[in-house]
């Protein structure tokens, strides 16, 4: 599966991060485990060394807290899987056309939240795959003023968001869990797809 296995970091070696795949359950918007026997959330390394400086930033804005992993490496067969369900439906600005590829499909992006000191999920006012556009950080401010959503879980959201971009990560505008680590053309154009 992968092209060489040494430019892959599985994320379970960090200590305060928490795997969770959800396409490996039956907890996602399309309602069944997409991954099988694929389990582990993988890195490119060039990625994981970004997210390893993420992990820092965290240390240091909230100590006992840590990070969760919804999805990382994605396979592209998952990815057809994924585009054949919200193909020409309002989901479908969510979901990279597998024939040029999402930046997971190149290990190259992240999907995650937050837990608190007691392994809760730290609220950020909509879930993981929340299609709503209460989940999209360009209507924070909109959202917020209508009290949508709260003080507390924007200020969760920055606290993920700071993490991440001052770690070199760019913020997806319509998912506040979905970090690329380059632009998506400089992936496109220099790494390896996954099949």
């Amino acid at each position: 599966m992968f092209p060489n296995l040494s430019d892959y970091v599985d994320l379970s070696i960090f200590s305060n991060v928490k795997i969770n795949l959800k396409y490996a359950s039956f907890d996602n918007f399309m309602g069944e485990d997409l991954y099988g026997d694929f389990k582990k959330a993988f890195l490119h390394k060039d990625a994981a060394v970004k997210f390893e400086r993420a992990i820092g930033f965290l240390k240091k804005k909230q100590p006992t807290w840590s990070f969760v992993i919804f999805d990382a490496l994605r396979p592209r067969a998952v990815q057809w899987k994924m585009w054949a369900k919200v193909k020409n439906t309002p989901q479908e600005k969510y979901i990279a056309n597998p024939e040029q590829g999402s930046p997971h499909n190149f290990g190259m992006a992240l999907d995650l939240g937050l837990l608190d000191a007691n392994g809760e999920a730290v609220d950020m006012g909509a879930g993981f795959d929340d299609f709503r556009e209460i989940s999209e950080p360009r209507f924070e401010e909109i959202f917020l003023e209508a009290g949508k959503l709260s003080n507390r879980q924007v200020e969760n959201r920055l606290i993920l968001r700071g993490c991440m971009i001052n770690s070199g990560f760019l913020q997806l505008p319509h998912e506040w869990w979905h970090y690329n680590a380059l632009p998506e053309d400089d992936i496109r154009k220099n790494y390896l797809i996954i099949e």
